[in-house]
């Protein structure tokens, strides 16, 4: 069977050889289904477990060969690891949710209470950017801005983006960076 996924998602959303084409995008798409649950779900996972979710492939994928319009523009191969990622996060939430509703009072205060102590001291973040902005090396700040600052979904700037910008390397960005972390360590008492 050559066909393209659209039409074996429309066999399957017509009721018409529904375990052939179902077969067929599980050949086709099992790997982006294990991959997308692999990158959601670690695999030390307290709250998630990856091998139950790997039991849900085949009902998986043919609620997304349902759910699928091919209208919208996206390939089925990009819903369905959009849909899988969803999967991974609502059962997440699911379980997050099931095991607060199991804890008691006391169990909840003491993890709420270990997250304030682990959140940034804003007092320490200020003195750390005091620190950079007064560095002898006017790069130091742009350098520390553009990565911590400047990244798109909370992930840190590649280097290789900064140094064009401050005329260095993208060894002497690491170099800059590294020393200047160094310093503050030495002047911060934390």
């Amino acid at each position: 069977m050559n066909q393209h996924d659209n039409e074996l998602v429309q066999s399957i959303q017509n009721q018409q050889n529904i375990n052939a084409c179902l077969q067929e995008l599980i050949n086709r798409h099992s790997g982006i289904f294990y991959d997308m649950i692999n990158r959601c779900v670690p695999a030390n996972s307290q709250v998630c477990n990856r091998q139950d979710l790997f039991c849900e492939r085949d009902l998986h994928i043919y609620n997304t060969a349902l759910k699928f319009n091919p209208d919208k523009g996206a390939k089925f191969s990009t819903f369905l690891g959009n849909e899988t990622r969803y999967l991974c996060l609502n059962t997440y939430n699911k379980e997050v949710k099931r095991n607060i509703d199991s804890k008691t009072i006391e169990e909840i205060n003491a993890v709420n209470n270990l997250e304030e102590k682990n959140k940034l001291d804003i007092h320490l973040l200020n003195e750390i950017y005091f620190i950079i902005d007064r560095h002898p090396d006017s790069r130091v700040s742009k350098v520390f801005r553009m990565r911590y600052q400047e990244g798109h979904n909370y992930k840190l700037l590649a280097w290789k983006n900064i140094a064009p910008e401050v005329d260095l390397s993208i060894q002497g960005c690491i170099n800059l960076h590294d020393s200047v972390i160094v310093d503050i360590k030495k002047k911060i008492k934390y």
